[in-house]
Order: C-alpha cells, then structure tokens, then sequence
C-alpha cells in the first residue's frame, strides 16, 4: 500500500496538472447530474462528490472532488492530498470560510464544514481506513496528521 501511494503522489506532483486535473473531475461529476457516483481513478472505486470552496485568496469559486461517506446525516471526507506533506488547497480554503457547495448523487447542497477532533477524529479516521485501505499508507507518506471534516446541512436561517 505504501507502494501504491509514493507512486500516486510522485505522479500528484506535478500541481498543476493535478489541480486541472481535479478541475475537470469535478466539472465531468456536475455535469454528469449524478450518474457518476464513484471514482475509479481517484477514490479507489468509494464515493464521489464534488466540493467548491470559496478561495482563501482569490475569493473565487473552487472545485475538486473528494471521496466521502456518510456517517448519520453528516457526510465525512478527508484531505489526505495523495500523501502530500501538504494540506490541499480546499482544505485551506475551509479553514477560511466552512461554507461550502457539494453535489451528491446529482443533487446540489449547501454545507457548513468543520474539522473534527480527538476521539470523535480517531472513530472517523478508523472509518476512512476501513473504507480505503491505502489511507493508512498515504498517512504515513504524508508524514501529517490528515485532517477529517464533517458536512452538516446548513440551516435555512443561515445557522
């Protein structure tokens, strides 16, 4: 599993290519209204979503997709950015602003996200694991603590 992921990351090195890459995933996953529901190519066949950040610095719009699942009504994801020492972009971008835009199963929500901690992290994180083996060797590669973020339906009051 190591294996697999040094290679997936020495491929995500390029940023540039990947960040277009993931550009162009999400945009065929909107389009797709639904039809696509899993990822082959990034998500080792688990659930996919499309997530649209709002820039840290641009203050623009920004898609990726991300594997997720759901855990009661939350839905939980993770920026594990292909074993990166590095956080991705979107996850920075939460960090500014949790609000957040997701298309699942072809339907459009708005989202408020948070970055779960200690146990409620630990119980997630051994989900993740579960769901994708390879997460424990991107960890490792990563050489950080991947962040977890739990997606809760905001509020039509804004709350």
């Amino acid at each position: 599993m190591v294996r697999l992921a040094r290679l997936i990351r020495f491929f995500g090195r390029p940023r540039w290519i990947t960040t277009r890459l993931t550009r162009l995933h999400a945009a065929i996953l909107r389009a797709s209204k639904g039809h696509i529901k899993r990822s082959w190519a990034f998500a080792l066949g688990q659930h996919v979503m499309s997530i649209t950040t709002i820039g840290r610095r641009s203050g623009k719009p920004r898609s990726t997709v991300v594997a997720y699942f759901y855990d009661g009504d939350s839905i939980i994801t993770t920026a594990a950015n292909l074993g990166n020492t590095r956080d991705p972009a979107w996850a920075l971008n939460l960090q500014a602003n949790r609000e957040v835009t997701i298309v699942v199963g072809g339907e459009r929500r708005s989202m408020r996200a948070r970055r779960a901690g200690g146990a409620e992290r630990e119980r997630l994180w051994a989900r993740w694991e579960e769901l994708q083996p390879p997460a424990k060797g991107v960890a490792a590669i990563a050489g950080r603590e991947i962040p977890v973020f739990v997606l809760e339906a905001r509020s039509e009051d804004g709350g």
